[in-house]
C-alpha cells in the first residue's frame, strides 16, 4: 500500500472543490510581509474578490484584508475549483503587491465547512481578526472587512452597531 507523500504537494493532491460548499481560506504574504492594507493594494484585492463573484465562481460570505494575510469565506458555485479561484485572485493582484515588494506565499490554507460546522463562528472569527490584532479600537469599523449579502442580513444586526461587543474579544 502506497502512503501519500508529506508536505504541501500531498495536501494539494487531495484538495476537493464541491459546488454549493463553503470554504474558509487564508492567503498569506511571503515572510508575512505587511502591506496588504495599503491604499493601493487592499482595493485591488477587494475588487478581485468581487470580480470572481461577479463572474459566477463563488459567493462571498465574508472577507477581511489584514496587513500580512487575507481571510476569505466563500461558497463555491461550481464554475471553477477553489484552487483556480485562489490562483486567479493571486495572479490578478500580483502587480499591486509587487509595487510594494510583496508577494503571496505559493500555497494557501483552506477549510471546507461540513454541514454541522457553524457559519456564524467563521464569520465572527473573520470579523474579529483586526480587533484581536489591535489594528483598530473596538468602537471603529474596519474598512477592509466585507460581508456577503446573505450574511449582512443576519450578522450585522447582531453586532454593536457594526462593532464587536467587548465580551467577543475575551
Amino acid at each position: 500500500m502506497h502512503t501519500p507523500g508529506r508536505g504541501d504537494g500531498a495536501l494539494r493532491r487531495y484538495r476537493v472543490s464541491l459546488p454549493a460548499t463553503s470554504y474558509f481560506l487564508t492567503l498569506s504574504t511571503v515572510n508575512r510581509t505587511a502591506g496588504l492594507t495599503c491604499d493601493d493594494v487592499a482595493p485591488a484585492i477587494c475588487a478581485e474578490i468581487t470580480a470572481i463573484e461577479t463572474d459566477g465562481h463563488w459567493l462571498r460570505r465574508a472577507a477581511v484584508v489584514m496587513p500580512d494575510h487575507l481571510h476569505v469565506f466563500v461558497r463555491l458555485t461550481g464554475g471553477l475549483p477553489i484552487a483556480r479561484c485562489v490562483a486567479r485572485l493571486k495572479s490578478n493582484t500580483r502587480s499591486s503587491l509587487l509595487a510594494r515588494d510583496i508577494s503571496w506565499q505559493p500555497n494557501f490554507y483552506e477549510h471546507r465547512l461540513r454541514p454541522d460546522d457553524s457559519v456564524e463562528d467563521v464569520v465572527r472569527y473573520i470579523f474579529l481578526n483586526p480587533y484581536r490584532a489591535d489594528l483598530i479600537p473596538i468602537a471603529v469599523g474596519y474598512r477592509w472587512f466585507a460581508l456577503g449579502a446573505e450574511e449582512e442580513s443576519w450578522f450585522k444586526p447582531g453586532t454593536d452597531h457594526g462593532s464587536p461587543f467587548p465580551e467577543w474579544l475575551r
